[in-house]
């Protein structure tokens, strides 16, 4: 691998969050690495900055002074930034390439845009027998204090990968040996017909518009999660926590 390449890597398994109090949380917490801390110049003296400048001294964390428009394109939420942001490498975060092979089940997002939504995914896959979540970089929700809060701060503990679009990520798991399945209310199959497989990667679509077409492209076979009562469909976050725990329902 090129210096490029590592250097890229790098960044690319690196999450940026901001505000205050999130972190607060990532300095207090010995097991995150982080890369970098971010503050703004126009930051006035408190307990709290004063507590995060001391945390990461004390860890010898990289203190990068920035001009307050500076510190908004790192964060890319100059509004709620409160002048702090913080680089760190979960250390189960990476490239979908650098999946375990003994892994067998993985459940993947497809277009997920909301943070509460995403953070909810992430909290009831952790949680769960399935190994962790695949969410594309492209068409999802940027993970940022949102989805860390929505996480309950699971976030840092899950097994998380990514690919620069579901296009990517799906023929990855494919060249894996992954049969996809997607989750689909017009699917004729129920979720308990799913086929015999040895590595199975469930995909979950957007909010309102489901699996995007390229992921109805790819995916092997479609299911749907029989409703009741006429309800056409359940929250993507409720779908994919049924997903991940089906094996202890059955």
């Amino acid at each position: 691998m090129s210096d490029y390449q590592a250097k890229k890597q790098k960044f690319d398994d690196m999450i940026t969050l901001y505000g205050r109090k999130p972190v607060q949380e990532v300095l207090r917490d010995p097991s995150v690495r982080v890369y970098k801390l971010h503050l703004a110049e126009t930051n006035r003296t408190s307990d709290v900055i004063a507590e995060i400048r001391s945390l990461a001294e004390s860890r010898d964390i990289d203190i990068q002074m920035h001009t307050r428009e500076a510190l908004s394109r790192i964060s890319k939420n100059g509004r709620q930034d409160q002048g702090v942001a913080i680089d760190i490498q979960p250390m189960h975060y990476g490239h979908i390439n650098g999946l375990p092979e003994d892994v067998t089940e993985l459940i993947v997002v497809d277009g997920v845009t909301n943070p509460q939504n995403l953070g909810m995914i992430i909290r009831s896959v952790t949680a769960s027998p399935v190994h962790g979540l695949l969410i594309p970089k492209k068409g999802s929700a940027k993970i940022d204090p949102l989805v860390h809060k929505a996480s309950a701060g699971t976030l840092l503990k899950g097994n998380l990968y990514h690919a620069p679009t579901i296009e990517s990520g799906l023929e990855a798991l494919k060249t894996k040996g992954f049969t996809l399945i997607g989750l689909a209310g017009s699917s004729e199959n129920l979720l308990k017909d799913i086929p015999g497989s040895s590595k199975i990667a469930f995909v979950v679509g957007n909010e309102t518009e489901g699996l995007s077409e390229s992921a109805l492209k790819r995916c092997d076979q479609l299911v749907r999660i029989p409703l009741a009562n006429e309800v056409e469909s359940i929250n993507v976050a409720m779908a994919a926590t049924l997903v991940s725990f089906r094996s202890l329902l059955t």
